[in-house]
């Protein structure tokens, strides 16, 4: 057995950390949560602009960048985080930095699954299995069922297609 350690991006991660994380072998990635979007992300990165320095370097180490790909901001509805996460930041921060290995975890949307499909082979994702089995209706038809509620949340079933046809396909 020998874990894969992962770094917790913040917004005070410097390039310097990078370097020594990666330098350290048992360092093989760095996560980026944006501050509040899942559990214990409190202290997550709070403007993506803010870690850029600390992407370029990862990039230049070969670190991968491993991406809770929500927004947070209220306004914004619980279903179209991720959506809107893609068209804000993850595509500037692929554009941005192309040698960058990203993987985009526990995708739930068919925005993400084509996202990474027309982007660089840099560019991969997870899917959880209960992302795969389940959609909103488990959740909410028939009254709340609160054992199937997660973050990401479960999506529409076009989505949960979407997400099958990847994994399968």
């Amino acid at each position: 057995f020998e874990p894969l350690m992962v770094l917790y991006l913040t917004d005070q991660t410097t390039p310097e950390d990078i370097r020594t994380a990666k330098a350290s072998g048992f360092v093989h990635a760095a996560k980026l949560y944006p501050a509040g979007a899942t559990t214990n992300s409190d202290s997550g990165v709070t403007s993506i602009d803010k870690i850029f320095p600390a992407l370029e370097a990862m990039a230049e180490v070969g670190m991968l960048l491993l991406v809770h790909g929500e927004v947070t901001r209220g306004e914004i509805d619980v279903f179209d985080r991720e959506k809107v996460f893609i068209d804000e930041h993850l595509r500037r921060v692929v554009e941005r930095f192309p040698t960058l290995k990203v993987v985009f975890e526990h995708i739930t949307t068919g925005d993400a699954v084509q996202f990474v499909n027309e982007a660089s082979a840099n560019v991969a994702a997870t899917i959880t299995a209960h992302h795969l089995l389940y959609n909103r209706n488990h959740m909410l038809v028939g009254g709340i069922r609160p054992h199937f509620y997660c973050l990401p949340i479960l999506k529409r079933n076009t989505h949960q297609v979407s997400l099958l046809d990847a994994a399968t396909g």
